[in-house]
């Protein structure tokens, strides 16, 4: 008895043939068809790590960018009235050098920058305001913490100089399999750092009590939304976030990776990845469905918690040489499956819950404890028992000149959801309210298991340096370190990508 074959599932089927065997015969030979490769998630990691590609292998590789919503990720900006305001990723350090490069190859400008007041809060008072005047904020400083804000500074520097190593490191073609290997390539203190809270660390350091209650507590809370028991890497790099120099891109910070996607000419497809499977002859198989649908939209780039009702949806599949995973894959942040990989992939840990308020309307400064004659700008909390992590006053990002009138708006961030009734007692007039509850960034523990980068040979994960560190510039040198192991797994060469940079005179 015949069967009725059809011719279509004959030749897929001589194909996959003709495709293993060209695997196997091409183990110890060059490789000369282009490889493709699927990048999954359009923020900033991922797009960063689509345009690191397509600088190593030029022309000879296939790039599909795989982005369920928009570009940018949690680099995220909101329209309120008729300006646009950042949500997410707004701060750029001067010493983010991929950051600094990136904008200036793209003729990407500073925004302008506005002064304004700083207040910490306990809940009943403030135990320190800055000043008009910066000798008298610094003179403010000593006298409430003493030699600790010197060496606090000075402490933070040293860690930027070493930290600052990995671009060279990074441009001589260095690439490593785990997390821990690459913070160890910059500084091995800076690996012993993730096995210690931040306040045991600058304790073992001699720092008081007052400074990591209060100064350190507040950027902690600010930036990540928890308290100096993370880890102490991590805790250094929100403390690198309060500088006085820091900026951000005129027109919104996503303008990075919109402008990285183009420049790597990937293939955006508006898809949502639902699984990867491992083939026998080595490849990748990534099955996705459309986004037109609607969304729970948390702001995550790939994956991340934007979870459609699928039932209906058509999957489609297409295979990949490698694969670049660039979300987080925890599972209060992924659904992807993972299957027929040799050996289970697992991905512990959490991510912290925080809501992002925004307020257009009249504050009542009376309920934060200050007054219009003594105005503040900025609050950060140095309790964390309290319903806010900060409460800010925003700049519309297109801003041009402080001197420009504005209605005021402002950020809040918190733990929870903020009641109506709590909101109208801190506002006398409303005239919009945004709530962006999202999971922003990873929950650290004072000792911090740290991720690997390779997950396979041939797939890799931008995220895992997350558990380092949660930044734009972090995610960016993840997708650096990512784009060289893919191209020294294709190359088949550990070297592949090598450079020799010589010192300058």
């Amino acid at each position: 008895m015949m069967l009725n074959i059809p011719r279509i599932f004959v030749f897929g089927l001589i194909t996959v043939i003709r495709r293993s065997c060209a695997f196997l015969e091409n183990t110890d030979k060059e490789v000369t068809e282009p490889p493709k490769i699927a990048i999954i998630g359009g923020g900033i990691g991922g797009t960063s790590a689509s345009y690191f590609l397509s600088e190593l292998f030029g022309d000879d590789a296939i790039l599909d960018l795989y982005e369920a919503d928009t570009i940018g990720g949690r680099l995220a900006t909101i329209p309120i009235g008729e300006r646009k305001y950042e949500v997410g990723g707004s701060i750029i350090h001067p010493k983010n050098e991929y950051m600094v490069k990136f904008a200036s190859k793209f003729g990407l400008a500073k925004r302008a920058e506005c002064s304004g007041h700083m207040g910490l809060f306990n809940g009943e008072e403030y135990v320190f305001k800055d000043s008009s005047w910066s000798f008298v904020t610094i003179l403010k400083l000593l006298w409430r913490y003493g030699l600790d804000v010197y060496r606090l500074d000075e402490l933070t520097k040293n860690m930027l100089g070493n930290f600052g190593k990995i671009y060279r490191l990074q441009e001589e073609g260095n690439a490593y399999e785990d997390v821990g290997s690459l913070l160890s390539a910059m500084d091995p203190t800076f690996l012993k750092m993730t096995h210690s809270s931040t306040a045991s660390w600058l304790k073992g350091l001699g720092f008081q009590d007052l400074m990591i209650n209060e100064l350190v507590m507040a950027v902690t809370q600010c930036n990540y939304g928890q308290t100096p028991d993370i880890q102490a890497f991590v805790g250094a790099i929100s403390v690198a976030g309060a500088d006085s120099d820091l900026w951000a891109v005129d027109g919104g910070n996503r303008r990075v990776p919109e402008e990285l996607l183009k420049a790597s000419r990937a293939a955006l497809l508006k898809r949502l990845v639902t699984e990867i499977s491992f083939k026998e002859d080595g490849r990748f198989t990534v099955a996705s469905v459309d986004t037109e649908m609607p969304f729970k939209h948390l702001f995550v780039e790939g994956n991340s918690a934007a979870i459609p009702e699928m039932e209906e949806q058509i999957s489609q599949s297409q295979d990949y040489d490698i694969v670049i995973i660039a979300t987080p894959l925890t599972e209060d942040k992924s659904n992807i499956k993972f299957t027929n990989f040799t050996e289970e992939l697992k991905f512990p840990g959490r991510y912290e819950r925080i809501v992002c308020t925004m307020v257009q309307g009249k504050l009542v400064p009376e309920t934060l404890k200050f007054t219009d004659e003594d105005p503040l700008d900025e609050i950060l909390v140095t309790n964390p028992r309290l319903i806010f992590n900060s409460f800010g006053k925003q700049s519309p990002v297109d801003l041009e000149d402080c001197s420009e009138s504005l209605p005021d708006v402002w950020k809040i961030f918190s733990p929870n959801p903020l009641p109506e009734q709590q909101l109208n007692i801190f506002f006398k007039e409303r005239n919009s309210t945004h709530v962006i509850d999202w999971l922003a960034y990873p929950h650290y523990d004072s000792d911090q298991e740290l991720a690997k980068f390779a997950l396979t040979p041939g797939m890799y994960h931008v995220n895992a340096i997350e558990w380092a560190g949660s930044a734009m510039e972090m995610e960016i040198i993840g997708a650096k370190n990512v784009a060289l192991l893919a191209y020294k797994y294709w190359k088949k060469d550990p070297n592949a990508g090598r450079k020799t940079i010589k010192d300058e005179l």
